[in-house]
């Protein structure tokens, strides 16, 4: 196992760099190698979830020595949890490639950076202690930074700068809370280690417990995004590519809800059980707010932002009431949203790049000129909104059921924002595809090739297979969700 996480980060990272050697005139080689590169990862994904052991609690595989005189390693390991999202990543990396324009496919800085972004997001995943986590949860500034700031939309230098600073603002917290954790443990046996292993057997003062879930929470959450740390997310989703756009939904908003439920809450217990209720709050604020603010938007890329705020409000609800069912459904949840939202960002993708707007009052009719278009569209917005049958309503009624113990008003409140869910999203495609064309210029589009069929297919039989056979996902988080709630239980 430990070779293969191992590889994990090298096919990646060495795709990028044979990638960004190869000369620039070669545009034929670029879009194959990356395809191939991102195969393998997610064959190699898929070979860790066949294994038993990707199902346990987090175990660390390996520790590589830093600095020894101190007893700092950097560790890498796996649980049910990180087996699950990195799948997700190397699946939503892969059918990104296949679905990006020749103009960003004939590009080596752009494919270059996506594998790149590729392997940090992997990093993050099987990080074992918390300078790993930190270096790599960096890292994803990088491509993002190139892959925004180049080839994002025309107002791309304001969304990318808005992205780095607020992240990097959260940032800050975070290395001061792996600092702080440091000379914590330092105190504690005497080496600076901050591996999980070590961190699960020291014993937090409630001052520290709470000054450390805090510190590291703040970051996580600007990450995920909660209301109102959110703002920078509208933005950065309406000007980066479609690629990025993928994995910035899918995938990267999914680090932030990751570091909560494997670093705050396992090892600064009693700073959650104290500002819990405070999270469970902006959560719901979230998840109402998200969805009105979607319903008045006239930008179909920017309603699917700020319906990803909804969403991920439901995650942090979830992992708020702190209950086995809720946070099976948060974690469940973090799966299905990037299923989703990567679908709805690429679908849209396409339709950009035929029309070169995301106005929706631009389109109308699309119908009868693209029906297996609005066939895809319609039916990755039932799964979003949560039809039964699909894997939307898996997630959100788990954790809907679990809130509903600890928080019965709040809980009450944020199940109106399915309602909303299913109004903004069935008025857009109402708008958009539904009776007669009200543009000429939408006559001529074309219908979606294979190509782009081939792209979204993957994600479409997901959402239809763990919408039936939701078991299949729930045997990873199992264990996952177990640990917490011992971890919370003996702290109550």
């Amino acid at each position: 196992m430990n070779s293969i996480l191992i590889s994990l980060l090298a096919v990646p990272l060495l795709g990028a760099l044979f990638i960004f050697s190869l000369p620039t005139n070669r545009k034929e080689l670029f879009r194959p190698i990356s395809i191939l590169v991102t195969l393998i990862s997610l064959t190699q994904s898929i070979y860790i979830l066949t294994k038993d052991s990707s199902k346990s609690e987090f175990i660390i595989t390996s520790k590589y020595s830093w600095i020894q005189t101190y007893g700092l390693d950097l560790s890498i390991g796996l649980s049910g949890m990180s087996a699950l999202l990195i799948f997700l990543s190397s699946l939503l990396v892969f059918v990104s490639l296949l679905s990006i324009n020749k103009e960003h496919g004939d590009s080596k800085g752009f494919i270059g950076s996506l594998l790149t972004l590729h392997f940090a997001i992997n990093g993050v995943f099987v990080s074992g202690d918390l300078i790993t986590l930190f270096i790599f949860f960096e890292a994803i500034l990088i491509p993002m930074y190139f892959l925004m700031g180049i080839w994002g939309g025309d107002n791309r230098r304001y969304a990318t700068i808005k992205f780095i600073l607020y992240t990097v603002f959260g940032s800050i917290f975070i290395f001061i809370g792996t600092v702080y954790t440091s000379v914590i443990s330092y105190s504690f046996n005497g080496k600076l280690a901050v591996d999980f292993d070590t961190l699960s057997q020291i014993s937090f003062t409630s001052s520290q417990s709470k000054t450390l879930f805090l510190l590291f929470t703040f970051g996580f959450l600007i990450k995920v995004p909660i209301f109102p740390l959110h703002t920078w997310l509208p933005d950065a989703h309406v000007e980066a590519p479609t690629a990025g756009s993928i994995l910035l939904a899918g995938v990267l908003l999914k680090v932030g809800a990751y570091g909560i439920l494997r670093v705050s809450i396992p090892f600064f217990t009693v700073g959650f059980l104290e500002y819990k209720n405070v999270i469970a709050l902006l959560s719901v604020i979230g998840i109402i707010y998200g969805a009105i603010v979607a319903i008045a938007q006239i930008d179909i890329k920017k309603l699917i932002a700020y319906s990803s705020v909804s969403h991920m409000g439901y995650v942090m609800l979830g992992i708020s009431a702190g209950n086995f069912l809720s946070l099976e459904g948060a974690m469940i949840q973090m799966i299905n949203h990037g299923i989703t939202s990567g679908a709805l960002f690429m679908l849209v993708g396409f339709i950009y790049d035929r029309r070169h707007t995301r106005k929706i009052n631009s389109f109308g009719g699309l119908k009868s000129v693209m029906p297996r278009f609005a066939f895809f569209f319609l039916f990755t917005s039932f799964a979003s909104i949560g039809l039964p049958g699909l894997n939307g309503f898996v997630g959100e009624f788990m954790i809907l059921m679990g809130s509903y113990n600890s928080y019965k008003l709040l809980t009450s409140i944020s199940a109106f924002g399915v309602v909303l869910a299913a109004i903004y999203m069935l008025w857009a495609y109402q708008r958009m595809f539904t009776g007669p064309i009200t543009n000429e210029e939408n006559r001529e589009l074309v219908d979606l090739k294979t190509r782009e069929i081939v792209s979204v297919v993957p994600l479409i039989l997901l959402m239809i297979f763990i919408g039936v056979y939701p078991s299949f996902i729930e045997a990873y988080v199992v264990n996952d969700a177990e640990v917490i709630v011992n971890v919370l239980k003996g702290f109550k």
